[in-house]
This record gives structure tokens, C-alpha cells and sequence, in this order.
């Protein structure tokens, strides 16, 4: 939770918005009653940092939440209940990229790494996952539900689910 006035201080202070959007799936049950409205509207305000031209960096928090990062991304593109029954302050949800990139590129910045992991590029690590679905194209409620068929670090195999592999 930040005051919608300091957003644009991360930028001139050259802060890193750090969050785990799986958390907003647990907080969403209380944080609004406790808070209040107006200061519960900029918790995991996501979208106003990006606004800012604020750099946006996401992890997962395990092992406060469940490792796996496709819950995040639910949360970050939905703002939903896992079971989609309530939205919280949807005007900070974002866009399937903008959430893959703070997952990816953003996280990668955030630790001085940007110039070798964070995209599939010549000279960068080449650490990346295959699912088992595409996650810009499938219903919102199925991200929750893709498993890692394949699992690459410095573009050699390092896991595959062959009870997932098609």
C-alpha cells in the first residue's frame, strides 16, 4: 500500500515498485475493511506505478504464498478472486504483457541484471519455461491452472514434466 502521492516519487527517487501480486489474492479479504477505501484503492497499484514510468518488478514471496508464479499473473491481469467472484479495484489490473514483463524484464532489473536475463535475446542467459498453454490467449480463469511442461537454464534442459508433454 503506497499514498497515491508518493507514486510519482518513485520515479524521481529512481525506486523499484517491488511487489507479489499473489498476495493481493489473500489481502483482497480483508485490506479494504481495515484500510479504508481511499487507502486500500492504491494497494497494489500496479498499474499507476507503470502510469509513472515507474519501473515494476514481480515475484512470487514463496514461501509466504505458493511458488507458483501463474497465480500472480492471474491476480495481476484480473484482480479477482481465485474463484472470480469479486474484483478489487480494477482500475489497476494490467495487460497480459505488462505482467509477463514485470515478471520477466522487470525482475531482471530490479537485480542489475537486465543486460543478460529478463528476454529471450543473443548473449542473454536463455533461462525460460514452456507452458502448457498460451497465457495471452486463454481465458483469465486458466492461467491459474498452467503447469511447466519444460523448464530451460542457460538454454540447456533442466526439467520436463513428461506426464505434461504432448
Amino acid at each position: 500500500m503506497v499514498d497515491a502521492a508518493d507514486i510519482p516519487r518513485f520515479k524521481d527517487l529512481g525506486v523499484i515498485a517491488s511487489m507479489q501480486p499473489s498476495h493481493l489474492l489473500t489481502d483482497m479479504n480483508w485490506a479494504e475493511a481495515r484500510l479504508g477505501p481511499q487507502r486500500a484503492a492504491y494497494s497494489y497499484a500496479w498499474k499507476a506505478f507503470l502510469d509513472a514510468g515507474v519501473p515494476l518488478a514481480f515475484g512470487t514471496d514463496y514461501p509466504v504464498e505458493p511458488i507458483t508464479p501463474f497465480r500472480g499473473l492471474y491476480a495481476a491481469v484480473t484482480r479477482m478472486n481465485e474463484a472470480g467472484t469479486k474484483t478489487y479495484f480494477a482500475e489497476n489490473k494490467l495487460t497480459r504483457g505488462q505482467a509477463l514483463s514485470a515478471y520477466t524484464q522487470g525482475s531482471a532489473y530490479a537485480e542489475f541484471a537486465e543486460k543478460r536475463k529478463g528476454k529471450l535475446a543473443p548473449g542473454y542467459d536463455a533461462d525460460f519455461i514452456l507452458v502448457d498453454r498460451d497465457l495471452y490467449t486463454v481465458n483469465a480463469a486458466a492461467i491459474l491452472h498452467a503447469k511447466v511442461r519444460e523448464t530451460f537454464v542457460a538454454g540447456e534442459e533442466a526439467f520436463a514434466d513428461n506426464a505434461t508433454a504432448q
